[in-house]
């Protein structure tokens, strides 16, 4: 918790010397207030003042003392502008500037298997993606789908609303090829993270299925993301019981095995990280760990972000004195 007071915003003062003028408008006021009861102040009485309460022109004694207070708020807030007030708000670099993030999403058959209490694969899969792109505010991120072929279906953006609509509608029948191409989403990916200025990228890879089409080996796809500082997380979204598809010979465990092993590479070699989701809730925990994970990976160095005030005080100001000078000729006016 005491980490999170050095980033409420706070009010600084660049000419904080101003200040010295208020006792002085304190003292003038006082005294003015104490010649105004001494009656030091020439009055000319006018006939039948009675008469012009009566018709509704008095005023209460607060009302009468409006425009008063109103020309010395003016006054105190001139003097506040000239302090050169600003707000500066401290921020982590990943709150200042967000991260790059595609998702690299598998919309292969298989993702349409329903392992989770009658949801796909899939479903589950696009439901937490969904939540994440809605609660990364700051960071621009975009969408590569891939089956035997990828391509990019939105690039990196910040407009979420888009691009949350655009993981609603994945589905197989986007991509006619079969197959699983692995390597090929993860290169589609690096191509687009390359034109990226932003020092912080990140890759999160959803599928179920082992690499078994596109012309590029997951590992080697993996090494170009190692060179441009890249991190890949890997997440598995099939069932983790083993033998469930299995054959007589237990080739399908094989097969998740070399999975797991591909995967685990990936993110090993890249300082991602490997998950695999056994229902819908580890599926949102384990989005949640890669957002816990990239945010307390930027959370060390803070950027410090001042504005200005100057402006917006006198305009307060001016209208304060503007409405002093209406009331004090129009509504209020004093006789004497």
């Amino acid at each position: 918790m005491q980490e999170l007071f050095p980033l409420i915003p706070r009010i600084e003062f660049g000419e904080p010397s101003w200040f010295l003028l208020l006792p002085l408008m304190g003292a003038a006021f006082l005294y003015l207030r104490w010649r105004e009861k001494r009656g030091r102040y020439p009055v000319m009485q006018f006939p039948g003042l009675e008469k012009l309460r009566d018709a509704g022109f008095g005023a209460s004694r607060v009302v009468k003392t409006l425009p008063r207070w109103l020309r010395w708020g003016s006054l105190v807030l001139f003097v506040v502008a000239l302090s050169g007030p600003r707000i500066m708000v401290r921020q982590t670099e990943a709150e200042a500037k967000g991260i790059d993030v595609i998702l690299a999403f598998d919309v292969s058959e298989s993702m349409l298997q329903k392992d989770f209490a009658g949801e796909s694969r899939l479903d589950a899969a696009k439901k937490v993606a969904r939540s994440f792109v809605m609660r990364r505010t700051n960071d621009r991120i975009g969408l590569v789908v891939f089956r035997g072929k990828g391509y990019t279906q939105c690039p990196l953006t910040l407009d979420h609303d888009v691009l949350a609509m655009l993981v609603d509608r994945l589905s197989p029948d986007l991509i006619q090829d079969d197959g699983t191409a692995i390597g090929t989403a993860i290169l589609i990916s690096l191509n687009r993270l390359k034109a990226s200025e932003s020092r912080h990228k990140v890759i999160i890879l959803l599928t179920d299925g082992e690499n078994n089409a596109g012309e590029i080996w997951p590992s080697t796809a993996a090494g170009l993301a190692v060179r441009d500082g890249i991190r890949i997380y890997a997440v598995n979204t099939a069932l983790a019981i083993a033998g469930e598809h299995a054959g007589p010979t237990g080739q399908g465990e094989s097969h998740k095995a070399l999975d797991d092993e591909t995967l685990r590479a990936i993110a090993r070699m890249t300082g991602g990280g490997y998950y695999r989701v056994e229902d819908p809730s580890a599926m949102q925990k384990t989005v949640e760990a890669i957002d816990k994970l990239e945010k307390k990976r930027l959370s060390g160095h803070i950027e410090e972000h001042r504005s200005g005030l100057f402006f917006q005080i006198v305009f307060l100001s001016l209208v304060l004195l503007l409405l002093d000078v209406l009331l004090s000729n129009t509504r209020l006016l004093r006789i004497p």
